[in-house]
């Protein structure tokens, strides 16, 4: 009898350590990215980004760029500097299962020219091994103060020359996709997103800039703007930073593929730049080594083709370092 009992009471004990033990949640992990540019035209870019992963679903980020574009031979600045392009990053996402929803900030400055707020909405889908990705987002540039003096502009009356002060803006809204397939070694993907631009708006003391609308049109505009459209113009074709440009359409093809302890990726862009029509193409080739667990080495090589600046090529280093080991 009292071996009955006893068995009765130790069954829940067996029966615990029979169970599988529910494998632990991972701890939260923290990856550092440190890297830089730099490019056949003396230009130079440093780029740092922190992620914080605190679950397999919830993943926060902060990234800061910049970038000194060797711009001084077709549109020099009043000091003889390269123009300056700062960018700042806020953004993070969670996933919902085979849903995923991003969100980000992005604020970007280009030296005594113009600043630029852009806030991205990133939903994704996934089904098993593919992924849609969309963007929509919408962005304001504010652009410094235009001077002008004596500068022909065309009107229904005919060509006049114009001298004061124009505060302007402009607003535009970005739509776009990507689309990938991730293999155990393989991952194509492709990418397009075609931003929309309203009116050039603001104050001014020169009425007469202004269309019938009232507001400035891109041709004015950029009889204007003097250096401006030419650093926008050549900050379109450069790969160290365009987040500041305005650029009418992008479109990305590339391929990857992953190894046992590297990666290696080639990528082709073509950018269209917005006040001037002009295309760009760049290619790009990557290559990552895992040297342990929690640092990896990556090597960047590409160039940028366009009929206006010819060839533009660039090279590059980044280093990771993550808290986490990774798989």
């Amino acid at each position: 009898m009292k071996w009955i009992l006893w068995t009765l009471a130790t069954l829940p004990i067996l029966a615990q350590s029979t169970e599988t033990p529910e494998p632990a949640a991972p701890s939260p992990g923290l990856i550092l990215k440190l890297g830089g540019l730099a490019d056949s035209t003396h230009g130079q870019d440093w780029r740092g980004r922190l992620t914080w992963q605190a679950s397999d679903a919830f993943t926060l980020f902060i990234s800061g760029d910049r970038s000194g574009l060797a711009s001084t031979t077709e549109a020099p600045s009043p000091s003889g500097n390269n123009t300056i392009t700062t960018s700042t990053s806020l953004g993070g996402s969670y996933v919902f299962g085979w849903f995923e929803l991003g969100l980000q900030y992005d604020h970007s400055t280009m030296s005594d020219l113009l600043a630029s707020r852009r806030i991205n909405l990133l939903p994704a889908f996934e089904l098993g091994s593919w992924r849609l990705g969309l963007e929509c987002s919408s962005r304001t540039t504010d652009f410094d103060r235009l001077q002008f003096k004596g500068r022909t502009i065309n009107t229904p009356s005919g060509p006049v020359a114009v001298s004061g002060y124009a505060d302007l803006n402009v607003k535009d809204t970005g739509l776009g996709a990507t689309l990938e397939y991730d293999g155990e070694i393989w991952r194509p993907y492709a990418a397009y997103s075609h931003y929309s631009y309203g009116a050039f708006e603001g104050t001014t003391d020169v009425t007469r800039i202004r269309n019938a609308s009232g507001v400035v049109s891109p041709e004015v505009f950029k009889a204007l703007s003097g250096r401006l459209v030419a650093v926008l113009e050549r900050q379109s074709t450069s790969r160290l930073n365009s987040r500041a440009a305005l650029l009418d359409s992008t479109t990305t093809l590339g391929l990857e593929a992953n190894l046992k302890r590297s990666r290696w990726t080639l990528e082709g862009n073509r950018d269209v730049d917005h006040l001037t029509t002009l295309v760009s193409t760049t290619y790009t080739g990557t290559a990552s080594w895992k040297a342990t667990p929690r640092f990896t080495v990556e090597l960047q090589a590409g160039a940028t083709t366009s009929d206006t600046f010819g060839t533009n090529r660039f090279a590059g280093l980044t280093v990771i370092f993550r808290t986490r080991p990774s798989s």
